[in-house]
């Protein structure tokens, strides 16, 4: 992984490599995490404060994209104030953001040690807030391998210090601190490592009062994908009743170690896609359409394979513990492979400043999950219908505005409102 300005191809290879590599440790934990936990109920607290610390990344991820969109590189410009204040700004936001949640739905989401757990909730946001704003940063100036080192880095210690946590049966919230402590670490290693190369080598396109508003609207999009992605473990809990505790435990495992490879390579591609379609023109359209091709055929192999291995695979992960029927398994995959669409479509519109359409096709996919989540079926079903439905609506709006704009800037000039 190299570390300088690279070509487009030299850094998409950094960071799949970097993702791979992520997500291999990933595995690790969410393999060790059942068998080292022991017990149903332990297992779903360890993955609920893991959901949540990740449906917050997931909505941080936003202010990664508008900042990659936002850095323009240049030489010799002036250190600017703009993003420090953003920065400083954003931190305060996001404490009290989670402040305020912890006080609505605290209780009933980290229901043990409330209060310490909450704190290493902020310190993990903080963090990776900080991770995001530099990737950002590093995206714009298409410095990809310092980017695939901070992912590298932030996954190899969280791994080591999660597995050991686990294996010597630390306490939950020494637990929580060793999954939210990793991001500021990478951020520190590799700022103090880039700083020379990056302060005065870029300009952002938009002031500070511009900045917050479009990544306000990025995160909220973010959020909202998060919810989809990262925060499925925690909204399944939230409408599982008492005596669900081994169906939502396998349930949990599942949508865990399936959606994973799926979603994450190309959630962790998404400003490395923004800086690749940015001003790409009119080659947009053609280049959507064939990674959708390519994400939906490679989709249907796997539902097909997990339908296949996944129940006896799950079995083996929990102990015995899990049971998932194969249809489960196939819409837990398919429903990721969706998702995954929505992650191209996505950046496409954010090149183009389209962050209106942007942030509705996956604010629509967000509300249909909680509208899907309550319907007066059983588990499976309304899960199965939480994965399937909302992003197919979702990856409709994405595509139909897509369509709009490209169809506007091939008509000209005077076809445009």
């Amino acid at each position: 992984m190299t570390t300088e300005t690279e070509s487009a191809g030299a850094g998409l290879r950094s960071i799949l490599l970097a993702t791979a590599i992520a997500g291999a440790l990933g595995y690790v934990i969410q393999l060790a995490a059942p068998t080292l936990i022991g017990d149903d109920a332990g297992y779903v607290s360890f993955s609920v404060f893991w959901s949540a610390l990740y449906l917050c990344v997931a909505a941080l991820s936003g202010v990664q994209q508008e900042v990659t969109r936002a850095a323009r590189p240049v030489s010799d410009e002036p250190p600017s104030r703009v993003l420090v204040e953003f920065t400083v700004i954003s931190a305060l936001v996001v404490v009290v953001a989670v402040g305020i949640l912890a006080l609505l739905f605290g209780a009933a989401i980290l229901p043990d040690r409330t209060v310490a757990l909450v704190a290493c909730l902020c310190v993990g946001v903080v963090g990776y807030l900080l991770v995001a704003v530099l990737s950002g940063v590093l995206y714009g100036l298409r410095m990809w391998g310092a980017v695939a080192w901070i992912t590298v880095i932030d996954a190899g210690v969280r791994a080591a210090l999660v597995v050991t946590g686990l294996a010597l049966k630390w306490t939950s919230e020494w637990i929580a601190l060793a999954i939210s402590l990793p991001f500021g670490l990478a951020f520190l290693v590799v700022w103090t490592w880039r700083r020379s190369r990056v302060v005065g080598r870029f300009r952002l396109d938009v002031g500070l009062r511009r900045l917050l508003a479009q990544a306000g609207g990025t995160v909220v999009a973010a959020a909202a994908m998060g919810l989809m992605m990262n925060g499925m473990p925690m909204l399944i809990g939230a409408v599982a009743g008492p005596d669900d505790a081994a169906a939502l435990a396998g349930l949990i495992l599942a949508i865990t170690v399936t959606r994973a490879p799926i979603v994450i390579p190309l959630l962790a591609l998404q400003s490395y896609l923004i800086s690749l379609m940015r001003g790409g023109g009119r080659v947009v359209r053609r280049r959507v359409l064939l990674a959708l091709a390519a994400v939906a055929g490679a989709v249907g192999l796997l539902s097909a394979a997990a339908a296949l291995v996944g129940p006896w695979a799950i079995g083996v992960v929990s102990g015995g513990r899990s049971d998932v029927s194969s249809a489960m398994m196939a819409a837990i995959t398919a429903g990721a492979g969706l998702v995954a669409m929505m992650c191209v479509t996505g950046p496409a519109l954010i090149a183009e400043r389209r962050h209106a359409p942007y942030v509705g096709g996956w604010v629509v996919a967000a509300v249909l999950t909680l509208i899907c989540l309550q319907v007066p079926v059983g588990l499976d079903q309304k899960v199965a219908l939480a994965l399937l439905l909302p992003p197919l609506a979702g990856i409709l709006v994405h595509i139909v505005a897509i369509w709009r704009v490209r169809d506007v800037a091939d008509a000209g000039p005077a076809a445009r409102p």
